[in-house]
C-alpha cells in the first residue's frame, strides 16, 4: 500500500512517519487489495501557540473510482492520527459494502432482460 505523507508547521520525524505508517496500514490492512493509495497530511493549525490544534487528514483513494476523506483535530497529533485512522477504516468498509450492493444489483437487473434484448 502506497502511503504519502506531508506536513505543515512542524517537520516530519522519523517517530510520527512511522506511527502514520502502522495505524494506515492496521486500519486499511484488511481492505488494502481495493486501496489504489492513501495520502495522510498533517498541520499544526495554530502554529506555537498550542492548544488542541493538531490536526489528521486521511484521504484514501479506492479502485472504484471513489475516495475516503477523514480529518481529525486534537492537541496530540498522535491521538488525532490514531484516530482518523479508525475513522477512515470504518468509511473504507463502509463505502466497499455499499460498492458491492450496488454491483449485486445492477447484475440481478442485467439478469432480468431477456436474451437478445438490449437495454437503453
Amino acid at each position: 500500500m502506497r502511503i504519502q505523507i506531508q506536513t505543515r508547521g512542524f517537520d516530519l520525524t522519523p517517530a510520527i512517519e512511522s506511527h502514520v505508517r502502522k495505524q494506515v496500514e492496521r486500519s486499511l490492512g484488511n481492505s488494502k487489495n481495493h486501496v489504489v493509495a492513501t495520502q495522510v497530511f498533517l498541520s499544526d493549525i495554530n502554529g506555537p501557540r498550542g492548544g488542541c490544534d493538531k490536526k489528521a487528514l486521511i484521504c484514501v483513494q479506492l479502485d472504484h473510482k471513489l475516495s475516503v476523506n477523514l480529518e481529525c483535530v486534537h492537541e496530540d497529533l498522535y491521538h488525532a492520527v490514531s484516530a482518523a485512522a479508525r475513522q477512515a477504516r470504518r468509511a473504507v468498509k463502509r463505502n466497499l459494502r455499499k460498492h458491492a450492493r450496488q454491483q449485486k444489483a445492477l447484475l440481478r437487473e442485467l439478469r432480468c432482460f431477456p436474451e437478445g434484448f438490449t437495454h437503453g
